[in-house]
């Protein structure tokens, strides 16, 4: 069927114009937004962590790291920006089997004291289990780091530490590259398109699509290809270690509803010759109220952090005579 030349000229017409209400909206929308930004941008402190502990990295990809010997809520890093002990040099001591844990928040601590995070733990549960060589768990997490960004820190900072074992905890939210650590990458990274932006999070909102699925969803592909990069760069010495979310109000896992991601993460793992634990089974086998293995969805309490100490040492620590781990 041929419309009429008058009737194709009309409907071009209502076409362009309609075109042209759009590009102005979004144009008037992206403007309102830099000037709304702006003004946020200049008031943002990260509820006091920039300046105190949270700095510009020089590395793009990083975004942000740590200041050397910076201090806020309870985290205070070394000479090298991060939650550790200070040592005079990053080499390691002679007759010291060191592991380094890279991660986010979970992996830093957050909310609890040093003395109670896994990486402790884990030293203390080894000389249980094995004296010598001495294990030394070094704590390289950084708050609202994804997995391109745990990736970078292990290619280019990590390695002056000298590992003899890399652990990278992955919470769950680490798929994501926008929303858990929004505010934060917006202050570092401005958004390309304001609107798109907005866009991509009403979408999600309107869908009702749960927050881990959609960001594991949308960005499977490059997260796994980061997990990838890290076992590159780490050789056979790499092992990645998943996490559970504690999702408020379940005070077990009987129908927790992310079993399907932490399948396919180890299936990846499998497939690429990746060593892999999976840490729900630990929880769901605790006798303990899971709710309070942890402060938040994310975030471990100091129970969570002793079990996850206490599935990890045997795995991590250090045989004599040359011998492998334990898996």
């Amino acid at each position: 069927m041929r419309l009429a030349p008058d009737l194709r000229a009309k409907l071009l017409l209502a076409l362009a114009s309609a075109l042209l209400t759009l590009v102005v909206f979004v144009l008037g929308y992206e403007a309102w937004q830099t000037a709304k930004y702006r003004a946020w941008r200049a008031r943002y402190d990260n509820k006091g962590w920039l300046g105190t502990l949270t700095v510009p990295s020089s590395d793009p990809v990083l975004m942000w790291e740590y200041k050397p010997h910076g201090s806020h809520r309870g985290i205070e890093t070394n000479r090298y920006g991060f939650r550790e002990r200070d040592f005079d040099a990053p080499g390691k001591p002679a007759g010291v089997h060191r592991v380094a844990f890279v991660g986010d928040s979970v992996t830093l601590g957050l909310g609890v004291q040093p003395e109670q995070t896994f990486e402790r733990l884990v030293e203390q549960e080894a000389r249980t289990l094995a004296p010598e060589p001495a294990l030394q768990a070094l704590n390289f997490g950084v708050d609202g780091y994804n997995t391109t960004q745990v990736a970078e820190l292990l290619k280019t900072r990590v390695p002056a530490f000298e590992p003899d074992r890399v652990v990278y905890v992955m919470c769950l939210n680490d798929f994501d590259r926008t929303d858990s650590s929004a505010e934060k990458i917006r202050y570092f990274r401005r958004p390309a398109s304001f609107f798109l932006d907005d866009m991509r999070v009403l979408y999600r909102r309107v869908r009702g699509i749960e927050f881990h699925r959609y960001h594991f969803d949308k960005n499977r592909a490059s997260a796994l290809a980061d997990v990838l990069a890290m076992k590159q760069a780490a050789g056979k010495r790499f092992l990645l270690v998943v996490l559970p979310v504690f999702f408020e109000g379940q005070h077990d896992f009987a129908s927790y509803p992310l079993r399907d991601i932490h399948a396919a993460v180890l299936a990846f793992c499998a497939q690429n010759g990746i060593d892999a634990t999976d840490l729900l089974p630990a929880f769901e086998r605790s006798s303990h109220d899971a709710a309070q293995d942890a402060l938040d969805p994310w975030h471990l309490s100091a129970q969570g952090h002793a079990l996850v100490a206490r599935e990890l040492a045997p795995l991590l620590v250090p045989r004599q005579n040359g011998a492998r781990e334990t898996r």
